[in-house]
């Protein structure tokens, strides 16, 4: 075995027939393209690159220390397996391929279990997220429905003293006795011995009423005035005309005690009827 007289990282030498330059020289344009991707430790080998390894010559014993020096990035299966062996792989090559292609099925393995893991994780954290957003919503809910009644209880309280006030501002207050006999009268007033009262109610004033309120007196009067009984039935009561009356109209009113008042021999009422108060409406709002 003669030296080739080429230096190609040292280890192409044993494989070269010395007698011949023309063969040397086909196999070193041959075999130099390999050296790049062999130089390089973190590149594995693929079924190419061995395929090459074994037509260009090299040693089966070199073969396997540098596939298990790089690895392979390539699963040994039956179609690979076949490609070897028609290229002249032998044995030790087969044996050094086959640990290597386990490994790296192996950490193709593990690599897919760690990205699968890691899904998992991340759609265990998306849930997670998604339940607290859900929880912290079903919190603000309520607070929110809270807000918002507060808010309507608010706002219904403020509408209602904006009409209180509007109502006081266009009606004048209840007057006294003396008042409300000039703004409003009585006649044709009318009582039975059994309590009940009926007469009409005059508007005498320009402004429209409301809420005139009559005071019935029942004044007992006893049959013997030197001997009184004990049980004087005698009471007032108030009674509110719900009907509007208009400037100068008439409004007929119509009281009924209920219940009834009992028939007594020891005595009779005495029937008043008369104007204590009322609401008068002026135009605009304005009072007078």
């Amino acid at each position: 075995m003669a030296p080739c007289g080429l230096k190609v990282d040292g280890f192409f030498c044993g494989a070269i027939h010395a007698t011949r330059r023309r063969v040397i020289l086909a196999i070193f344009l041959l075999v130099v393209p390999a050296l790049p991707a062999l130089a390089q430790p973190q590149k594995v080998f693929t079924l190419n690159d061995i395929s090459d390894l074994i037509k260009n010559g090299v040693t089966p014993n070199r073969i396997a220390q540098l596939v298990e020096e790089h690895g392979v990035g390539f699963e040994l299966d039956d179609r690979a397996l076949r490609r070897l062996k028609q290229d002249g792989a032998n044995e030790t090559v087969l044996a050094a391929v086959k640990k290597m292609s386990a490994r790296y099925t192996e950490e193709r393995q593990r690599i897919r279990q760690q990205e699968e893991e890691t899904k998992r994780m991340r759609e265990e954290e998306a849930k997670r997220r998604e339940a607290e957003k859900r929880r912290a919503d079903e919190q603000k809910r309520p607070q929110a429905k809270g807000t918002q009644e507060m808010a309507r209880k608010a706002e219904e309280a403020k509408r209602k003293a904006q009409e209180e006030a509007k109502q006081r501002s266009q009606t004048a207050s209840l007057s006294s006795s003396e008042a409300a006999g000039r703004v409003v009268s009585l006649r044709n007033v009318m009582s039975t011995e059994a309590g009940e009262v009926s007469g009409e109610v005059v508007n005498n004033s320009k402004q429209t009423l409301r809420d005139v309120r009559l005071q019935i007196l029942y004044s007992w009067r006893w049959k013997n005035e030197y001997q009184p009984g004990k049980d004087d039935p005698g009471k007032a009561i108030y009674h509110v005309l719900e009907q509007e009356i208009p400037p100068g109209q008439t409004v007929r009113f119509n009281y009924i005690p209920s219940p009834p008042f009992a028939s007594r021999e020891d005595g009779q009422f005495d029937i008043g009827v008369k104007v204590v108060g009322f609401a008068q409406v002026f135009p605009g709002g304005a009072q007078r």
